[in-house]
Order: C-alpha cells, then structure tokens, then sequence
C-alpha cells in the first residue's frame, strides 16, 4: 500500500469510529449525518441498521483509548455493563 492510500485508510477509520461515537452516545442520528454529509464518504465503525452491541462499544473505546481521547473513553465506559 502506497503511503497516500495508507493515509487515507486511517483517515478513514478514524471517521468511522467518530462518526460511531457521535451515533452511540446521542450526539446525532444516522438521518441527521446522511443529510449533512457526502453519503459516499460516511463511513461507521458498527452495523449502523442495529443497536451498537457491547463488543462494538469496547472496539471504539479501545481505538479512542490508542489515540488518547481518554473522553471519549469515559463516555463510552459508562455504557459498558
């Protein structure tokens, strides 16, 4: 993989658990992101037609707990039973 597609690939899943996030935690809706964005370029980090399960929430707070975002950890901590 050349290092523009590398770049990319992380930009990409870096929005993926943001936009995941926002959707978990109550921050917007899928309908709201579909309307205020390029469909082409939304990408999720969790089957966005079903609930966000235990092991989706653990997955992006474990990726926000690599980057630092010790926040987002908090927030999602406290949905983890």
């Amino acid at each position: 993989m050349d290092e523009i597609n590398e770049i990319d690939a992380i930009r990409g899943m870096d929005q993926a658990m943001v936009n995941s996030y926002n959707i978990i935690v109550g921050n917007t809706t899928v309908d709201e992101m579909l309307l205020n964005s390029e469909r082409e370029g939304l990408f999720f980090a969790h089957d966005i037609e079903k609930d966000a399960t235990q092991n989706d929430i653990k997955l992006i707070k474990d990726y926000f707990e690599k980057m630092e975002d010790f926040e987002r950890c908090v927030e999602l901590s406290r949905m983890i039973l």
